[in-house]
Order: C-alpha cells, then sequence, then structure tokens
C-alpha cells in the first residue's frame, strides 16, 4: 500500500506553520527523516500537535494498531511531577529496541523536554549517540536553553514562532466569539493558539477577566487585603493560570516605565518560582503583591 506522503495527499489538521508543514513533507518524501528533531518555542502555539499529526502522516497506517509506533513522554503532572525521570528514558530506550509493527517509522515525543532531570538527560544522551535507523525522537521546548548542549547539538532544532493575530483571530470567528472576547483572547493569547483555543473550547474566558479584574483591583488596595487575596488564590490552587494572565495582560497594558518594568520583572519571577514545586508558592505570591 502507497502511503500518504507517496500519494500526495498531505492532510494537515494543523493550523499555520506553513514552512515547517513543506520542510518535512519534503524529508518524508526523500525519506531522510533523521534521528532526532528539537522543536523550539513558546509554551502552547501547537509544537505537540504539530508532532502528533507529523507522526500520524507518517505512519498512516498506525491507527489500526492503536498507534503501537508512537510514545509520548513528559512530565506527569496528574501526579505532582515537574520532571522527567530516567525510567521515563529507560520506557524510551525499550520502546524503540523493537521495529514498527506499523511502520515505516517510530516516533518519540518528549514534550516539555527542558524538564528532564540530569540522570534522565545523560540516558537520553546515549539513546541519541545510537538510535535504531527506524527511530525518530522529537523534542519539544519552550525553554530549549534549559537542555544540555550535548543533546541539543544531536537535534535538528526546529524553531515556531507565535502565530500572528489574524489567525488567532479568524480561529474565534469559527468559535462563534464576541468582538470583546475576541479581542481579549488575541490579546492574552499573544500568538500561543493552543491557548486561545483551549480557552475558548473549555469556556474559561470568564476566568482570565476575573483575574485580571482582581489584579488591577488590589493592587490599589493595602497591605491586609493583598495578603488576604494572596491567601484565597493560594488556596484555590488556581494561581498559577492566574499569573499568567496577569503577565500577559501586564506585557500589553502597562505603560512603558519604571514601575511597569518592576511589574513585569517581578511576574516573571513569580511564574519562575510557582512552576518548580520546591518552593513556597504563598510566600511567593505574598511577596510579589506586596511589592506591587
Amino acid at each position: 500500500m502507497k502511503s500518504i506522503i507517496e500519494m500526495g495527499s498531505m492532510d494537515w489538521h494543523t493550523i499555520g506553520f506553513e514552512f515547517q508543514k513543506s520542510y518535512f513533507e519534503n524529508l518524508l518524501k526523500k525519506d531522510r527523516f533523521l534521528h532526532a528533531y528539537l522543536f523550539s518555542g513558546p509554551e502552547m502555539i501547537g509544537k505537540r500537535k504539530f508532532a502528533q499529526e507529523l507522526c500520524r502522516l507518517a505512519n498512516p497506517d498506525s491507527a489500526s494498531v492503536l498507534d503501537a509506533d508512537r510514545l509520548v513522554i513528559g512530565p506527569r503532572v496528574n501526579e505532582g511531577e515537574s520532571k522527567i525521570y530516567i525510567d521515563d528514558i529507560r520506557e524510551v530506550n525499550l520502546f524503540i529496541s523493537r521495529k514498527p509493527l506499523a511502520g515505516p517509522y517510530k516516533f518519540v515525543i518528549i514534550d516539555d523536554a527542558d524538564r528532564l532531570t540530569i540522570e534522565a538527560s545523560n540516558a537520553l544522551l546515549k539513546v541519541l549517540e545510537e538510535p535504531p535507523p527506524y527511530s525518530t525522537l522529537l523534542l519539544i521546548s519552550s525553554q530549549p536553553k534549559q537542555l544540555l548542549p550535548t543533546i541539543t547539538s544531536r537535534c535538528q532544532e526546529v524553531p515556531f514562532l507565535p502565530h500572528t493575530d489574524e489567525v488567532i483571530k479568524k480561529m474565534l470567528a469559527s468559535k462563534k466569539a464576541d468582538n470583546e472576547t475576541s479581542a481579549l483572547v488575541t490579546e492574552i493569547a499573544n500568538g500561543r493558539l493552543g491557548w486561545a483555543i483551549r480557552t475558548i473550547e473549555s469556556g474559561s474566558i470568564d476566568d482570565v477577566r476575573t483575574a485580571i479584574r482582581d489584579f488591577r483591583k488590589v493592587s490599589s488596595q493595602g497591605v491586609a487585603e493583598r495578603l488576604q487575596y494572596a491567601k484565597k488564590l493560594y488556596e484555590k490552587e488556581e494561581y498559577a493560570h492566574a499569573v499568567d494572565y496577569w503577565l500577559r495582560w501586564a506585557h500589553a497594558h502597562l505603560r512603558d516605565d519604571e514601575k511597569a518594568h518592576r511589574a513585569i520583572k517581578g511576574l516573571l519571577r513569580l511564574k519562575h518560582i510557582i512552576s518548580q514545586p520546591q518552593y513556597n508558592h504563598r510566600l511567593a505570591l505574598e511577596t510579589f503583591l506586596l511589592n506591587q
């Protein structure tokens, strides 16, 4: 049976990224896939969806065997984990040691690859040094500089840039979003199409509005109100999303002055701290809000 590549019917479902689509279509037609690629770019712009699409198009017959030729790993967020461990890479090694069932490729998608521990990174390096000819690893990262240089040097980097506002607005129009919602989502998305789609489809746009309204309100209140708000936000366990909304709103609205730069710098630091489980997140929230 001819593959979807040979029949010339590349059925991409991913929006945008025309250069990347053309690049991989040419590689697949010539059967010149490399053993490892690094998809780099801002979070939630569609890198993972693109990787999944690429696997589907390269292995069009794999769906019949429940996609047995694709493995996806990443931090087990649902289990409270923020790292990728050496046991995960051992699973990768075992997976690619077996030949494809439906082939011709075996794909491994490593999401948030910058979350690899040192031990996992070293184990992955060994995989990259002697990969089977049929295997391809797709590393995805919004912070590629956090990866070991020895890993990135063995991958072909494929950069992904944020989508334009026009692309975001077109998607929102297809979802029947009103003008006010479209303007706010486009502003906060900052080119992150994946975030925009999730926000609309999950109905969480009201959470975005509330977070921004409360942030603006509490910034003009006293110490007691700020501490109470930090406590409330922390106990609801939704502060990571709220901080992201604050940061995106600040980028779009705050004036270009010293106070604005200080607020954005503080938000960037706060976002980093609350992404790490070893830090005191409530204290970080309180400290940031008190300094506004």
